[in-house]
Protein backbone atom coordinates (compact mmCIF):
# COMPACT_ATOMS: atom_id res chain seq x y z
CA UNK A 1 0.00 0.00 0.00
CA UNK A 2 1.36 2.99 -0.98
CA UNK A 3 1.75 6.22 1.56
CA UNK A 4 -1.06 8.37 1.91
CA UNK A 5 -0.21 12.10 1.90
CA UNK A 6 -3.72 12.72 2.86
CA UNK A 7 -3.49 11.34 6.13
CA UNK A 8 -0.62 13.45 6.99
CA UNK A 9 -2.25 16.68 5.84
CA UNK A 10 -5.45 16.61 7.42
CA UNK A 11 -8.45 14.23 9.00
CA UNK A 12 -8.60 11.15 6.95
CA UNK A 13 -11.56 8.41 7.33
CA UNK A 14 -10.42 5.11 9.06
CA UNK A 15 -10.78 2.53 5.92
CA UNK A 16 -9.31 4.85 3.43
CA UNK A 17 -8.49 2.72 0.40
CA UNK A 18 -5.25 4.40 -1.35
CA UNK A 19 -5.99 3.23 -4.77
CA UNK A 20 -9.23 6.02 -4.09
CA UNK A 21 -6.05 8.82 -4.38
CA UNK A 22 -3.60 6.89 -6.73
CA UNK A 23 -3.16 9.17 -10.21
CA UNK A 24 -4.23 7.66 -13.03
CA UNK A 25 -1.96 5.50 -14.62
CA UNK A 26 -0.92 6.07 -18.27
CA UNK A 27 -2.58 4.24 -20.72
CA UNK A 28 -1.02 1.80 -23.18
CA UNK A 29 -2.71 4.25 -25.89
CA UNK A 30 -4.44 6.86 -25.90
CA UNK A 31 -5.10 10.03 -23.94
CA UNK A 32 -5.51 10.28 -20.08
CA UNK A 33 -8.03 12.35 -18.60
CA UNK A 34 -9.26 13.00 -15.01
CA UNK A 35 -12.02 14.48 -14.43
CA UNK A 36 -13.00 15.59 -10.68
CA UNK A 37 -15.73 17.83 -9.47
CA UNK A 38 -16.03 18.91 -5.79
CA UNK A 39 -17.92 21.64 -3.99
CA UNK A 40 -15.67 23.19 -1.46
CA UNK A 41 -18.52 24.64 0.51
CA UNK A 42 -18.67 28.89 0.72
CA UNK A 43 -14.71 29.01 -0.40
CA UNK A 44 -14.03 32.68 0.64
CA UNK A 45 -10.81 33.92 0.51
CA UNK A 46 -9.27 35.84 3.45
CA UNK A 47 -10.41 39.47 3.51
CA UNK A 48 -13.10 38.44 1.22
CA UNK A 49 -17.19 37.89 1.45
CA UNK A 50 -18.70 38.54 -1.24
CA UNK A 51 -22.03 36.90 -0.42
CA UNK A 52 -23.96 36.56 2.82
CA UNK A 53 -23.01 33.73 4.18
CA UNK A 54 -19.53 32.44 5.35
CA UNK A 55 -17.90 29.23 6.37
CA UNK A 56 -15.49 30.60 8.53
CA UNK A 57 -15.75 34.31 9.64
CA UNK A 58 -11.47 34.33 10.60
CA UNK A 59 -8.47 34.49 7.77
CA UNK A 60 -6.52 32.14 9.55
CA UNK A 61 -9.34 29.68 8.71
CA UNK A 62 -9.77 30.35 5.21
CA UNK A 63 -6.45 30.15 4.54
CA UNK A 64 -6.53 26.53 6.33
CA UNK A 65 -9.53 25.66 4.04
CA UNK A 66 -7.39 26.23 1.39
CA UNK A 67 -4.83 24.61 2.41
CA UNK A 68 -6.94 21.44 2.35
CA UNK A 69 -8.37 22.28 -0.87
CA UNK A 70 -5.55 22.09 -2.74
CA UNK A 71 -4.08 19.42 -0.84
CA UNK A 72 -7.45 17.60 -2.12
CA UNK A 73 -5.98 18.58 -5.58
CA UNK A 74 -2.58 17.85 -4.90
CA UNK A 75 -3.33 14.03 -4.02
CA UNK A 76 -5.69 13.70 -6.58
CA UNK A 77 -3.99 15.07 -9.58
CA UNK A 78 -6.94 15.56 -11.25
CA UNK A 79 -6.36 17.23 -15.22
CA UNK A 80 -9.65 19.34 -15.13
CA UNK A 81 -11.51 20.63 -11.61
CA UNK A 82 -15.32 21.71 -11.59
CA UNK A 83 -15.00 23.69 -8.07
CA UNK A 84 -18.50 24.91 -6.69
CA UNK A 85 -19.16 27.22 -4.04
CA UNK A 86 -15.88 29.26 -4.56
CA UNK A 87 -16.46 32.86 -4.30
CA UNK A 88 -14.55 34.80 -6.05
CA UNK A 89 -11.50 34.77 -8.32
CA UNK A 90 -9.37 35.90 -5.61
CA UNK A 91 -10.15 32.48 -4.19
CA UNK A 92 -9.14 30.55 -7.17
CA UNK A 93 -5.86 32.91 -7.26
CA UNK A 94 -5.17 31.45 -4.03
CA UNK A 95 -5.36 28.08 -4.71
CA UNK A 96 -3.67 28.28 -7.33
CA UNK A 97 -0.59 30.27 -5.65
CA UNK A 98 -0.82 27.56 -3.26
CA UNK A 99 -0.40 24.58 -5.95
CA UNK A 100 2.46 26.13 -7.74
CA UNK A 101 4.26 26.95 -4.38
CA UNK A 102 3.68 23.04 -4.11
CA UNK A 103 5.51 22.90 -7.66
CA UNK A 104 2.42 21.73 -9.82
CA UNK A 105 2.53 24.75 -11.71
CA UNK A 106 0.90 22.92 -14.67
CA UNK A 107 -2.48 24.51 -13.04
CA UNK A 108 -4.05 26.97 -14.46
CA UNK A 109 -7.36 28.96 -12.67
CA UNK A 110 -10.37 30.58 -14.49
CA UNK A 111 -13.12 32.02 -13.12
CA UNK A 112 -16.58 34.05 -13.80
CA UNK A 113 -19.22 35.98 -11.18
CA UNK A 114 -22.19 34.08 -11.05
CA UNK A 115 -25.34 35.83 -10.36
CA UNK A 116 -26.62 34.32 -7.17
CA UNK A 117 -26.54 38.04 -5.30
CA UNK A 118 -27.24 36.65 -2.04
CA UNK A 119 -24.49 33.64 -1.81
CA UNK A 120 -22.17 34.48 -4.17
CA UNK A 121 -21.41 30.93 -4.95
CA UNK A 122 -19.57 30.75 -8.17
CA UNK A 123 -18.11 27.30 -10.37
CA UNK A 124 -14.75 27.77 -11.17
CA UNK A 125 -12.32 25.31 -13.60
CA UNK A 126 -9.12 24.78 -12.17
CA UNK A 127 -7.06 22.61 -15.05
CA UNK A 128 -3.29 21.80 -15.96
CA UNK A 129 -4.24 23.24 -19.69
CA UNK A 130 -5.79 26.71 -20.97
CA UNK A 131 -9.46 26.26 -22.23
CA UNK A 132 -10.43 26.97 -25.60
CA UNK A 133 -10.80 30.78 -26.05
CA UNK A 134 -14.54 30.31 -27.35
CA UNK A 135 -15.86 33.62 -28.67
CA UNK A 136 -13.20 35.69 -26.94
CA UNK A 137 -13.70 33.78 -23.61
CA UNK A 138 -12.08 31.15 -21.28
CA UNK A 139 -14.78 30.48 -19.62
CA UNK A 140 -18.96 32.11 -19.33
CA UNK A 141 -22.11 31.96 -17.31
CA UNK A 142 -25.67 32.68 -19.09
CA UNK A 143 -28.48 33.91 -16.93
CA UNK A 144 -31.09 36.32 -17.41
CA UNK A 145 -33.12 38.83 -15.71
CA UNK A 146 -35.18 39.97 -18.24
CA UNK A 147 -38.46 37.75 -19.37
CA UNK A 148 -36.34 35.95 -21.43
CA UNK A 149 -37.69 32.50 -22.95
CA UNK A 150 -34.13 30.72 -23.46
CA UNK A 151 -32.56 31.74 -20.19
CA UNK A 152 -35.21 31.45 -17.82
CA UNK A 153 -38.05 29.00 -17.58
CA UNK A 154 -41.22 29.41 -16.11
CA UNK A 155 -43.00 27.07 -13.67
CA UNK A 156 -45.60 26.67 -10.97
CA UNK A 157 -44.91 26.30 -7.29
CA UNK A 158 -47.66 26.08 -3.80
CA UNK A 159 -47.41 29.74 -1.75
CA UNK A 160 -46.99 30.04 1.42
CA UNK A 161 -51.12 29.93 1.60
CA UNK A 162 -50.86 26.39 -0.36
CA UNK A 163 -52.30 27.71 -3.35
CA UNK A 164 -50.23 27.77 -6.54
CA UNK A 165 -48.44 30.61 -7.65
CA UNK A 166 -46.49 30.98 -10.81
CA UNK A 167 -42.94 31.87 -10.74
CA UNK A 168 -40.21 32.40 -12.68
CA UNK A 169 -36.66 30.92 -12.62
CA UNK A 170 -33.02 31.18 -14.31
CA UNK A 171 -29.73 29.39 -13.89
CA UNK A 172 -27.77 32.06 -11.26
CA UNK A 173 -24.89 29.30 -10.82
CA UNK A 174 -23.29 27.76 -13.61
CA UNK A 175 -20.76 28.41 -15.74
CA UNK A 176 -19.60 26.76 -19.55
CA UNK A 177 -15.94 26.06 -20.73
CA UNK A 178 -14.65 23.89 -23.30
CA UNK A 179 -11.56 22.00 -23.87
CA UNK A 180 -9.70 20.30 -26.81
CA UNK A 181 -7.96 17.07 -25.60
CA UNK A 182 -5.88 14.47 -27.60
CA UNK A 183 -8.21 15.76 -30.54
CA UNK A 184 -11.29 15.22 -28.64
CA UNK A 185 -13.38 18.66 -28.24
CA UNK A 186 -15.18 18.51 -24.60
CA UNK A 187 -17.68 21.45 -23.40
CA UNK A 188 -18.37 21.54 -19.71
CA UNK A 189 -21.28 22.65 -17.92
CA UNK A 190 -20.89 23.29 -14.19
CA UNK A 191 -23.68 23.36 -12.38
CA UNK A 192 -24.90 24.19 -8.88
CA UNK A 193 -28.50 24.08 -8.42
CA UNK A 194 -31.58 24.83 -6.14
CA UNK A 195 -30.96 22.89 -3.14
CA UNK A 196 -33.14 20.48 -0.67
CA UNK A 197 -34.55 17.69 -2.81
CA UNK A 198 -37.11 16.92 -0.14
CA UNK A 199 -38.89 20.40 -0.39
CA UNK A 200 -41.61 20.37 -3.16
CA UNK A 201 -40.54 24.32 -4.11
CA UNK A 202 -37.31 23.59 -4.53
CA UNK A 203 -37.97 20.79 -6.53
CA UNK A 204 -40.04 23.00 -8.83
CA UNK A 205 -37.72 25.41 -9.22
CA UNK A 206 -35.03 22.66 -9.93
CA UNK A 207 -36.94 21.38 -12.56
CA UNK A 208 -37.36 24.57 -14.07
CA UNK A 209 -33.03 25.43 -13.94
CA UNK A 210 -33.08 21.92 -15.78
CA UNK A 211 -34.74 23.09 -18.51
CA UNK A 212 -32.23 25.74 -19.03
CA UNK A 213 -29.57 23.92 -18.43
CA UNK A 214 -31.22 21.61 -21.62
CA UNK A 215 -31.11 24.76 -23.50
CA UNK A 216 -27.25 25.65 -22.62
CA UNK A 217 -26.63 22.03 -24.23
CA UNK A 218 -28.53 21.89 -27.04
CA UNK A 219 -28.01 25.88 -28.01
CA UNK A 220 -24.47 25.95 -26.66
CA UNK A 221 -22.33 23.22 -26.37
CA UNK A 222 -23.00 20.76 -29.21
CA UNK A 223 -23.59 23.02 -32.16
CA UNK A 224 -20.35 24.25 -31.53
CA UNK A 225 -19.28 20.82 -32.17
CA UNK A 226 -18.42 19.65 -28.53
CA UNK A 227 -19.36 16.49 -26.73
CA UNK A 228 -21.02 17.72 -23.71
CA UNK A 229 -20.53 17.03 -20.26
CA UNK A 230 -22.88 18.31 -17.10
CA UNK A 231 -21.40 18.14 -13.63
CA UNK A 232 -21.93 19.95 -10.18
CA UNK A 233 -23.87 19.76 -7.66
CA UNK A 234 -27.39 18.80 -9.22
CA UNK A 235 -28.74 18.51 -5.80
CA UNK A 236 -30.83 15.42 -6.82
CA UNK A 237 -30.91 11.74 -6.87
CA UNK A 238 -30.42 9.80 -10.41
CA UNK A 239 -33.21 7.10 -10.37
CA UNK A 240 -31.04 4.79 -12.02
CA UNK A 241 -28.59 4.93 -10.39
CA UNK A 242 -29.42 3.84 -6.64
CA UNK A 243 -26.95 5.76 -3.97
CA UNK A 244 -26.24 4.45 -0.53
CA UNK A 245 -29.26 6.01 1.02
CA UNK A 246 -32.25 4.05 -0.05
CA UNK A 247 -35.04 5.87 1.57
CA UNK A 248 -34.06 9.17 -0.15
CA UNK A 249 -36.24 8.59 -3.77
CA UNK A 250 -36.16 10.85 -6.48
CA UNK A 251 -39.55 12.99 -6.89
CA UNK A 252 -38.56 15.11 -9.89
CA UNK A 253 -37.24 14.07 -13.33
CA UNK A 254 -34.56 16.34 -13.05
CA UNK A 255 -31.29 13.73 -13.60
CA UNK A 256 -33.28 11.81 -16.43
CA UNK A 257 -33.71 15.03 -18.20
CA UNK A 258 -30.41 16.15 -18.19
CA UNK A 259 -29.31 13.09 -19.61
CA UNK A 260 -32.39 13.30 -22.06
CA UNK A 261 -31.41 16.65 -23.01
CA UNK A 262 -32.62 16.76 -26.30
CA UNK A 263 -35.89 15.14 -26.61
CA UNK A 264 -35.58 14.83 -30.71
CA UNK A 265 -32.94 11.71 -30.68
CA UNK A 266 -33.58 8.42 -29.25
CA UNK A 267 -32.31 7.34 -25.51
CA UNK A 268 -30.41 9.68 -23.14
CA UNK A 269 -27.45 11.44 -25.04
CA UNK A 270 -25.75 11.17 -21.21
CA UNK A 271 -24.90 8.50 -19.01
CA UNK A 272 -24.35 8.86 -15.26
CA UNK A 273 -20.96 7.79 -13.95
CA UNK A 274 -21.82 6.41 -10.57
CA UNK A 275 -23.30 3.60 -12.75
CA UNK A 276 -19.47 2.87 -12.81
CA UNK A 277 -19.10 2.76 -9.15
CA UNK A 278 -20.10 -1.03 -7.99
CA UNK A 279 -20.59 -0.38 -4.54
CA UNK A 280 -23.64 1.16 -3.29
CA UNK A 281 -22.69 2.54 -0.07
CA UNK A 282 -19.96 4.28 -1.70
CA UNK A 283 -22.47 6.26 -3.77
CA UNK A 284 -22.64 8.89 -1.25
CA UNK A 285 -21.23 12.83 -2.33
CA UNK A 286 -22.54 14.72 0.45
CA UNK A 287 -22.59 14.80 4.42
CA UNK A 288 -25.36 16.32 6.23
CA UNK A 289 -24.55 17.28 9.70
CA UNK A 290 -28.08 17.57 11.40
CA UNK A 291 -26.93 18.16 14.76
CA UNK A 292 -24.06 20.84 13.27
CA UNK A 293 -21.21 19.41 15.56
CA UNK A 294 -18.77 19.26 13.21
CA UNK A 295 -18.78 15.26 13.59
CA UNK A 296 -19.67 12.26 11.42
CA UNK A 297 -22.60 10.85 13.53
CA UNK A 298 -24.94 7.84 13.23
CA UNK A 299 -27.84 9.99 12.17
CA UNK A 300 -26.37 12.12 9.76
CA UNK A 301 -27.64 12.09 5.92
CA UNK A 302 -25.42 10.52 3.42
CA UNK A 303 -26.74 10.92 -0.47
CA UNK A 304 -25.39 11.55 -3.94
CA UNK A 305 -26.41 15.11 -4.78
CA UNK A 306 -23.13 15.94 -6.87
CA UNK A 307 -22.79 14.06 -10.38
CA UNK A 308 -20.39 13.90 -13.61
CA UNK A 309 -22.66 13.24 -16.62
CA UNK A 310 -20.56 11.75 -19.42
CA UNK A 311 -21.52 12.01 -23.08
CA UNK A 312 -22.64 8.29 -23.86
CA UNK A 313 -19.75 8.15 -26.72
CA UNK A 314 -17.39 7.83 -23.94
CA UNK A 315 -18.45 5.65 -21.52
CA UNK A 316 -16.65 3.11 -23.52
CA UNK A 317 -13.55 5.12 -22.55
CA UNK A 318 -14.52 5.16 -18.60
CA UNK A 319 -11.33 3.68 -16.46
CA UNK A 320 -12.86 4.05 -13.16
CA UNK A 321 -15.01 6.42 -11.31
CA UNK A 322 -15.36 7.02 -7.80
CA UNK A 323 -16.20 9.28 -4.73
CA UNK A 324 -12.61 10.58 -2.89
CA UNK A 325 -14.20 9.86 1.14
CA UNK A 326 -11.24 11.80 1.99
CA UNK A 327 -12.77 15.37 3.21
CA UNK A 328 -13.14 15.93 7.10
CA UNK A 329 -16.03 18.23 7.86
CA UNK A 330 -13.22 21.23 8.73
CA UNK A 331 -13.33 21.38 4.91
CA UNK A 332 -16.74 20.71 3.14
CA UNK A 333 -20.02 19.16 3.65
CA UNK A 334 -18.98 17.08 0.23
CA UNK A 335 -16.63 15.04 -1.51
CA UNK A 336 -15.30 14.99 -5.03
CA UNK A 337 -16.45 13.06 -7.70
CA UNK A 338 -13.53 11.42 -9.87
CA UNK A 339 -13.67 9.96 -13.12
CA UNK A 340 -10.75 8.45 -15.43
CA UNK A 341 -11.34 8.25 -19.06
CA UNK A 342 -8.54 7.18 -21.67
CA UNK A 343 -9.28 9.06 -24.73
CA UNK A 344 -8.97 6.98 -27.65
CA UNK A 345 -6.66 9.15 -30.72
CA UNK A 346 -9.31 11.12 -32.48
CA UNK A 347 -9.88 10.63 -35.86
CA UNK A 348 -9.71 13.62 -38.28
CA UNK A 349 -12.84 15.17 -39.98
CA UNK A 350 -13.28 14.42 -43.29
Amino acid sequence: MKFNLLCVLFWCPPLLIASEVRAAEAPASGTSLRIMTFNAEILNAPGVTPGQIEHFRFDYAREQQHERVAAIIEALDPDIVNLVEVTSKASVDLLIDILHEKGLAEYEGHHVDSNDTFTSMDIAVIAKQSPDVVDGAAIRTYYSDADDPTWRQAYTAKGRDGSPRKHNASLSRNSVYYFTIGGHKLGFLGLHLKSNPQDEFSNAQRTAQTEVARRILRGEIVPRGYLPIVLGDLNDYDPDVPDRDETRSPVTNVLRDMKNFDSARTGPELMNVAKRMPRQADRYTSHWDWNENGAHDGDDVYTMIDHVLLPVELAPHVQKAFIAHIVGPDTSDHYPVVVDLVLPPAVAAP
